[in-house]
């Protein structure tokens, strides 16, 4: 299957950081055509331009007319999304705007212009597409992609608050050129700044702590976001979202420990500092042995021995179960939350946030282990 993409009609200017046809060729390529190709007026210094993206994996050509072979044509106005795109693929088809062809899959036997009318096969009926040809139209497009970013496996902090703040940010970002490693890293800075913050103990330097700590939990979806927008998601991008997270969270409550330690909170600021650090490096050590052995740097792929286990390894009867009912509570998003509105609070409230980090490191090194034993026949599994 051959993926053309057309550039008559696109939109001037970049839609979410990206030309338009050429975000069509980038989903063309992520389901599986062979190669490409581009039509247009200035199709050739197109692909000369294009070929040198280091996002472009196949082979990119210009085209005169029609391929000789079976392929997939889509307008270059024309916003589409995978589900689409494996629509067009499996079969001939037609994408129809009211009277005007915006793709189609067609063979050999077709005998007219690229896309102006639309040959033989059936009509399309999806939903995932827009044309995008004013400024107007292009704006709902960008809103459509952001949307679009949203996870399933948000959590209620994420959902309510986090995701809408970091899509905001994102559809900045997109237009900056900048590369998601770059935005992790100035992440990793802020939540950095607000650990440094958390060792001077003061009731100010602990609410400012908090709230950078915060910032850097709503900040941290436009790396990930901006990856999917720009087709720039790799292995070590997932990497560094994961390690960067983790020291993130380590160093606030190993420098909220130091703080209220040096206030005066005596031994069991560095009682539960301690135990929530070494638990957490333990648990996170184990996760990382794991995700390396199956080639991946994202930490949602760890099958967690409590809720949803994705391997369906790990029994979940009596405890369990309430472990999974509490799992919202474990989620990063909602803790930092709740840590952000403790610090502001005092000290009290920030040792107490410190204990129940302590308690959720150990819970989730338990979980750890436990989906560790299961999956090597420690401990009896069963298949849900």
């Amino acid at each position: 299957m051959i993926g053309v993409v057309s550039l008559e009609g696109a939109p001037p200017r970049d839609v979410a950081g990206l030309p338009l046809p050429l975000r069509t060729l980038l989903i063309l390529q992520a389901e599986g055509v062979e190669w490409l190709g581009v039509v247009g007026e200035h199709a050739a210094e197109t692909v000369a331009r294009w070929i040198r993206d280091d996002r472009v994996r196949l082979p990119l050509r210009a085209l005169v007319g029609a391929p000789p072979e079976e392929h997939v044509a889509i307008r270059g106005d024309t916003l589409v999304d995978r589900a689409t795109v494996r629509a067009l693929c499996a079969g001939p088809a037609v994408l129809f705007d009211q009277t005007e062809v915006l793709a189609v899959h067609r063979g050999l036997a077709h005998e007219g212009g690229l896309l102006d009318d639309g040959g033989e096969g059936s009509l399309l009926d999806v939903a995932g597409w827009r044309r995008v040809r004013d400024a107007a139209e292009a704006g709902a497009a960008v809103d459509h992609l952001l949307q679009s970013l949203r996870k399933p496996q948000d959590g209620m902090v994420s959902r309510a608050i986090n995701r809408t703040l970091s899509l905001a940010t994102t559809r900045v970002l997109c237009r900056t050129g900048m590369r998601p490693n770059t935005v992790s890293v100035g992440i990793l800075a802020i939540g950095a700044v607000g650990a440094g913050l958390a060792t001077l103990g003061t009731p100010g330097a602990l609410a400012v702590g908090g709230l950078l700590f915060q910032a850097q939990s709503v900040l941290d979806g436009c790396d990930g976001e901006l990856a999917r927008l720009t087709f720039r998601g790799s292995k070590a991008g997932e990497w560094v979202d994961t390690v960067g997270d983790d020291l993130t969270n380590y160093a606030f409550f190993a420098g909220l420990a130091l703080g209220l330690t040096r206030a005066g909170l005596g031994p069991w600021s560095v009682v539960f500092g301690v135990t929530g650090v070494i638990a957490g490096f333990v648990a996170s050590g184990i996760e990382y042995r794991y995700l390396l052995a199956v080639g991946s740097g994202d930490l949602s792929k760890y099958p967690l021995g409590f809720g949803d286990d994705p391997t369906g390894v790990v029994e979940e009867r009596g405890v369990q179960r309430l472990l999974a009912l509490a799992r919202p509570l474990f989620k990063r998003d909602f803790f930092v939350f709740v840590t952000m509105l403790a610090t502001a609070l005092g000290r009290l409230s920030s040792l107490v946030m410190l204990g129940l980090f302590a308690a959720g490191a150990l819970v989730t090194l338990s979980a750890v282990l436990r989906s560790e034993w299961s999956r090597r026949g420690v401990l009896p599994a069963r298949n849900r």
